[in-house]
């Protein structure tokens, strides 16, 4: 089964949705998310459905793991990077977003 669909499917049961619901909140043919077992999905239909959710579109193709996976969200060119300087890259990445997160909030 493609890995597209089988996250759309887990990620609508964490937020309580029905597929369905899905595709009427995004303007999608009715039936269309089920069509992804077998088949594929244009481009658009994968970048809505990761606004949607709030992933990046490799975490939605099976590309990384990690739901909120920084280096992905962002779509960052990792290559010619260890695998020890991407793992800093997500520890500095998730440190900033912390920190802006309190600036924004005005935490001290």
């Amino acid at each position: 089964m493609n890995k597209l669909y089988l996250r759309v499917k887990e990620l609508a049961a964490q937020k309580h949705v029905s597929l369905a619901k899905v595709e009427r909140d995004l303007g999608f043919s009715n039936g269309i998310i089920s069509t992804w077992k077998t088949g594929k999905a244009s481009q658009d239909k994968i970048n809505s459905l990761a606004d949607y959710f709030n992933v990046s579109t490799d975490y939605l193709l099976g590309r990384s793991k990690d739901v909120k996976d920084p280096v992905a969200y962002f779509r960052l060119d990792t290559s010619g990077l260890s695998e020890d300087q991407i793992s800093s890259m997500k520890s500095e990445l998730a440190d900033y977003a912390e920190y802006l997160k309190h600036r924004v909030r005005g935490d001290k």
